[in-house]
């Protein structure tokens, strides 16, 4: 049993926020200590590196507008030299610290990544009773258990072993759940204690087998989880909910969302950035015209390693003026630039340029109806369609068609709108 004096006590959203924040770092940095790796620090922020996983993270940056350039050029030059072979990601709580954090990633070459959905669930209150399936078992892993298991989320058995590894550590704070069903793993999760002020019981890689679902295995090792972190003082139980209505089911609300950036290592090594081009790339966002005019502007389409070109920064930065100066020294206007600018009026004249119509953008190379598609923006989808858009282009990684996209998202009204238009 815990000392309850150990853990977080009383918290509101942003306490909560914060915990999560703080349980994350250390999970991270256990998990690339137990692999062997390492872990460094500066005033404001934590990373990570391992070797063994051959990546990173960069840990809920708190950097000062002055030194939050140079830190991140340091961070950036760190993993250069390291080379890895796997994305590197930075988390951040949102608001972020600068609260131009964004643009200063993205301006070295990072891509914007998913928000984190934080979900708290106080546990000083009953947690919401789920029976166990019929012919399930849910327990504790033995310390070396690491069964085989294909198509389990957030599953390997390189992870159990690493968690394993993490669970021998003194004092322990790792312990793993598992959901058997005849004697095979159809689910787990994993327990992270924190202490402190801050500490809470983190819940971390909850996943089923997709043939087990909808029968409350989910929630069958996340509430076993969750008991064990009460068992022994914690009044909190945080995670990363990558859906919310399981949670919901148990007592869990939202508290907030966070912000993931990542790195292609290898995308940056081959394309450097120069700290001109990094504070051009800042100057665009931020719209600071004076500083633009300042500066020499060469080849303006040109990409950054994440793929985005300086008016592509301007549109995500809501940059209007910063747009128009791009242009007037010869930057391509594309149609989803010139849809989020709402230009509303340079519409059709670029969507009759086939070209810009069946553009592809991004590492799933999708075209513009693709992302009419995952925005759901029949709006958007209709004005592309007034053109005549390449209806059978796939992505590069799942090979489906904008249609394809639409069936799986359940976009019916333009799934309707692009069937009608290939009759045509």
């Amino acid at each position: 049993m815990g000392n309850r004096s150990d853990f977080m006590r009383e918290g509101d959203h942003a306490a909560l926020e914060q915990a999560a924040a703080q349980n994350h770092r250390e999970w991270f940095v256990l998990m690339a200590q137990a692999a062997g790796g390492e872990a460094h620090a500066l005033p404001g922020v934590t990373w990570t590196w391992s070797e063994a996983e051959e990546g990173g993270m960069i840990l809920f940056p708190r950097l000062s507008e002055e030194e939050a350039g140079r830190t991140l050029d340091a961070i950036t030059a760190f993993y250069v030299q390291r080379r890895p072979a796997r994305l590197v990601g930075c988390w951040s709580l949102d608001p972020t610290e600068p609260d131009d954090l964004d643009l200063r990633l993205l301006a070295r070459g990072f891509q914007s990544g998913w928000q984190p959905c934080w979900m708290a669930l106080d546990m000083e209150t009953e947690i919401a009773d789920c029976p166990i399936p019929e012919g399930v078992e849910v327990r504790l892993f033995e310390e070396d258990e690491a069964p085989e298991a294909q198509d389990l989320p957030y599953y390997s058995r390189e992870a159990a072993i690493l968690h394993s590894a993490a669970a021998r550590r003194s004092p322990r704070s790792v312990w793993r759940w598992g959901a058997f069903e005849e004697g095979r793993l159809i689910g787990h999760s994993v327990l992270f204690l924190s202490r402190g002020t801050l500490g809470v019981a983190g819940i971390y890689s909850v996943g089923v087998l997709p043939e087990a679902r909808h029968r409350g295995v989910g929630k069958a090792v996340t509430r076993a989880a969750c008991q064990q972190g009460r068992e022994m003082g914690c009044r909190y139980a945080l995670l990363n909910a990558t859906g919310e209505r399981m949670y919901r089911q148990l007592g869990f609300e939202r508290i907030g969302y966070g912000k993931t950036w990542w790195l292609n290592v290898f995308a940056l090594i081959s394309q450097p950035l120069t700290s001109e081009r990094i504070a051009l790339a800042e100057a665009v966002g931020r719209a600071d015209l004076s500083a633009l005019r300042s500066m020499t502007l060469t080849e303006p389409d040109t990409p950054l390693p994440n793929g985005m070109t300086l008016l592509q920064i301007a549109v995500h930065c809501r940059a209007p003026e910063s747009a128009k100066w791009l242009l007037a020294q010869g930057a391509t206007l594309d149609i989803l630039s010139a849809w989020d600018l709402g230009w509303r009026e340079r519409i059709p004249a670029l969507v009759a340029d086939p070209e810009q119509l069946n553009r592809r953008y991004g590492e799933l190379q999708i075209t513009p109806l693709h992302i009419a598609v995952e925005r759901n923006d029949p709006e958007l989808a209709r004005a592309l369609l007034a053109g005549s858009p390449n209806l059978t282009a796939t992505d590069a990684v799942y090979g489906s068609t904008p249609l394809g996209w639409a069936e799986h998202f359940g976009r019916t009204e333009i799934a309707a709108m692009i069937e009608e238009r290939a009759k045509r």
